[in-house]
């Protein structure tokens, strides 16, 4: 067994005293993965498997003494997951300790050795006996326990890829490391110039490029440390030719890669292309073992679905026909990624083709293009072919689409995007598409004029001009046709204006502001739709689509009822600015007194809104007023608004104050009362103001229980609780605090309470009582502030300070 390509990932920090070191490597026995995590660490430490009642491991810990400096990243990789937690320093101990945890994934099963610190030994690996040691592994697997049989050449041992995957954070990582644990030295030379030259010409897709300098790399570079990436990208290059000669290469290249790199992440990969290209070349034995070899060895990836997809290619006799859907339809259902995924779904349509299922061929297509059309992009000589499947037999409605998106992404100057432009507009024509036939029809005779299918494309198109007639129906036709045809021309806005008059004249309004971008900003048939949709929007009570409509809008004529209506719906949706641009000038077309006081009270609102009190303010003052003169009591709560600006500004508060007393009038038992009171007691708080206190505390009291809503409890009890204290009225003091224990307390509440009782029974002398409150304070802990004053008053009972 061999650990080929490793990547060691560096998941703890070094350090003097504590240093963890912590390994991950996946391999494969008899094509069966396992994992093997490596600790060590610098003195010996303990580890313990925890198991389930059938014997297997459910987790293993691992307890190191010591305070790192900081710990490892939590884990999680296919087979097993780690992660750490700081034990509670315990009174006998010096140091702390940190425990690790080690968690099998579903379905796979784990073992702990203990192993000797040297690992270049070939001494067995002990299952763990001992209490302590420095070095343990923990070996992850799935059926049967794999055993490491050192009978290779050590330096001959490469190490393998693997994914790990490390939530929320990035891990640095090191390369490959050497078997003293040191990473392998590479002094950067002309190979790796070379190297990073052919990768970036496979990037861009330039594989005669990338081939020409693969071969003189390796020519110069023999033993280059790039040289396995330098053939894969070889492999990849030539799969993109479809000469017989490129795929002798390939074969050549591919089998004794597959040999060589048996444990590569990219062996998949390259089996997939390999049994492609013996496919090709005729050579089904062979395709069929690599293609079972994937299909076998690799079934999560995706080149495990696109293998069955080729197996399903290859069934054409009869007898074989019916098995090809059912394993396209595994193929697809178990595709990794989308653009797999597409490539079985077109291979299946081509087979449904063939197979005279055109509704279903067209079904697949439709779901490809609508899903990923860029896959038709990826192999445009494959996507042609497919076109000339479609058009043989007649099958217009995918061929027409595709086409068009194809001759979109090829150069304009070439003759395949003249013969895609062609295509497309005459499969668009066969299917009913005019308008879309006639636009490519235009970019045909606008990118190839001179086309000796020119003249044929202007017939055609000529052609179209005739499917247009009187009725309301044709016209708008005719109106998008002409849009289609000449964008950017003065027929073009003609006919968009023409369309408007058209959608005004049968009450489309909302059809008309779907346009509104399109149309002059001063266009009459835009304003009517706008006033005329609000309307029926108002109508409606539907708020969300005035404000859609009014956001782009810079004026509205309405009626004085429906402007304070759509007024409220904007204020209503937060619409503040186009609220205020809209409609603060409406008091100058208002007669009505009622009509004037809601505008008022929307504008005074809308004003605070946007943050200008000081115009705010002044409206409010005349709300109040004219709300009181007539007894209209709804208006009464721009006072809310009005007290925090009043009180906000030092130069007003003593009105904020004044204006709370008439609000407790106004407002005996509206919640947000709370609040303005709150306020207040925090003011008397800050100035020290005792009566003050107790006097806001007791009406938020009284208001919490007209309401039955208690947010300021206790907090605002213990306050009242305070004064009573500081006027030395503790019987009352006592009964407040019996109260309190009836509302939602924290732990830090009921110590206060505690004291508090303690407190008063201490100075009334009652030190039984004092004593069972203190008690009851310190068995809810002492580490809190109030816990500390409570053990602190209990050590005076218990030393006789009474």
């Amino acid at each position: 067994m061999r650990l080929t390509h490793s990547i060691i990932l560096l998941l703890c920090c070094f350090m003097p005293l504590f240093g963890l070191d912590m390994k991950l490597n996946y391999g494969k026995e008899d094509k069966e993965t396992f994992a093997v995590l490596n600790l060590r660490n610098e003195h010996p430490f303990s580890c313990e498997s925890k198991l389930k009642i059938n014997g297997d491991v459910e987790k293993i810990l691992c307890r190191i003494v010591g305070i790192p400096q900081s710990g490892f990243n939590p884990t999680k990789s296919p087979m097993l997951s780690f992660s750490y937690t700081m034990e509670a320093k315990k009174e006998d101990d010096e140091k702390r300790a940190m425990i690790i945890e080690i968690t099998p994934t579903k379905g796979v099963k784990m073992q702990l050795f203990s192993v000797f610190s040297d690992l270049k030994t070939e001494n067995p690996i002990p299952v763990t006996r001992q209490t302590d040691s420095k070095s343990y592994q923990i070996v992850a697997y799935y059926k049967k326990l794999p055993f490491l049989r050192p009978d290779e050449n050590l330096e001959k041992r490469d190490s393998i890829n693997f994914p790990v995957s490390i939530p929320k954070t990035a891990t640095p990582t090191i390369s490959e490391l050497d078997i003293n644990r040191k990473p392998l030295d590479y002094i950067a030379g002309k190979d790796l110039d070379a190297f990073l030259e052919i990768r970036e010409l496979m990037n861009a897709r330039k594989y005669p490029e990338a081939l020409e300098k693969i071969a003189k790399a390796l020519k110069m570079y023999p033993n280059s440390l790039f040289a396995k990436d330098m053939v894969y990208y070889t492999i990849i290059a030539l799969s993109h030719s479809k000469s017989k000669e490129s795929q002798s290469y390939l074969a050549e290249a591919a089998i004794p890669w597959i040999k060589a790199y048996a444990s590569d992440d990219k062996i998949p990969e390259v089996m997939y292309l390999l049994s492609k290209t013996l496919l090709a070349q005729n050579k089904m034995k062979e395709a069929y073992y690599y293609l079972n070899r994937t299909i076998e060895e690799y079934p999560k990836t995706r080149y495990a679905a696109l293998s069955k997809m080729q197996i399903a290619n290859t069934l054409k006799s009869p007898s074989d026909i019916k098995r090809a859907p059912l394993i396209y339809t595994e193929a697809y259902q178990e595709a990794q990624d989308l653009e797999a995924a597409a490539e079985i779904a077109v291979s299946w349509a081509k087979f449904s083709l063939r197979d005279e299922d055109t509704e279903y061929a067209n079904e697949l297509l439709h779901k490809v293009y609508s899903v990923f059309p860029a896959f038709f992009l990826i192999d445009k000589d494959a996507t042609m072919e497919l076109l000339d499947e479609l058009e043989e037999v007649e099958q217009y409605t995918m061929a027409a689409p595709i086409a068009a998106y194809l001759s979109g992404n090829v150069p304009y100057n070439s003759e395949l995007h003249a013969k895609l432009l062609n295509k497309s507009s005459e499969f668009y024509t066969k299917i009913g598409d005019f308008d879309m036939a006639h636009k490519l029809h235009l970019d045909f005779l606008h990118y190839h004029p001179n086309d000796k299918l020119a003249q044929k494309v202007k017939q055609r198109d000529d052609s179209l001009l005739f499917q247009v007639t009187g009725d309301y129906k044709t016209k708008l036709e005719r109106y998008d046709y002409v849009l289609a045809s000449y964008p950017n021309t003065e027929s073009a806005k003609k006919a968009l204006e023409l369309k408007a008059k058209l959608y005004l004249e049968n009450k489309k309004y909302e059809e008309i502001l779907q346009m509104q971008s399109l149309l002059p900003k001063d266009s009459e048939v835009v304003q009517a739709a706008i006033d005329n949709q609000v309307a029926i929007f108002l109508k409606e009570n539907n708020c969300d689509g005035v404000a859609g409509v009014l956001s782009r809008a810079n004026k509205v004529k309405l009626s004085t009822s429906e402007s304070l209506q759509a007024f409220e719906c904007l204020y209503n949706q937060t619409a503040f600015k186009k609220a205020h641009d809209l409609f603060s000038g409406l008091y100058k077309h208002i007669q009505d007194g009622g009509e004037q006081l809601k505008w008022l009270y929307l504008e005074s609102n809308t004003l605070f809104a946007l943050g200008q009190n000081k115009e705010a303010i002044k409206a409010g003052r005349d709300v109040m007023d004219l709300a009181f003169a007539m007894g209209q009591t709804q208006y009464y709560d721009i006072s809310f608004k009005m007290f925090h600006a009043f009180y906000n500004d030092e130069a007003t508060r003593h009105e904020a104050i004044n204006l709370s007393k008439k609000m407790d009038k106004w407002f005996p038992t509206d919640r947000r009362m709370l609040e303005v009171h709150f306020t207040l007691l925090n003011e008397a708080e800050h100035k020290k103001d005792p009566l003050a206190t107790s006097t806001e505390a007791r009406i938020i009291m009284a208001l919490q229980d007209k309401i039955k809503e208690y947010d300021c409890s206790p907090y605002v009890n213990f306050i009242y609780v305070n004064t009573l204290m500081n006027e030395n009225n503790y019987t009352e003091a006592l009964k407040q605090l019996d109260r309190i224990k009836d509302f939602k307390m924290t732990t830090d509440d009921r110590q206060q309470r505690f004291y508090k009782i303690a407190t008063i029974n201490y100075t009334l002398k009652y030190m039984d009582n004092s004593k069972k409150a203190l008690d009851a304070c310190v068995e809810l802990g002492t580490t809190s502030a109030w816990g500390t004053l409570c053990n602190n008053a209990l050590s005076l009972h218990d030393n006789g300070f009474e």
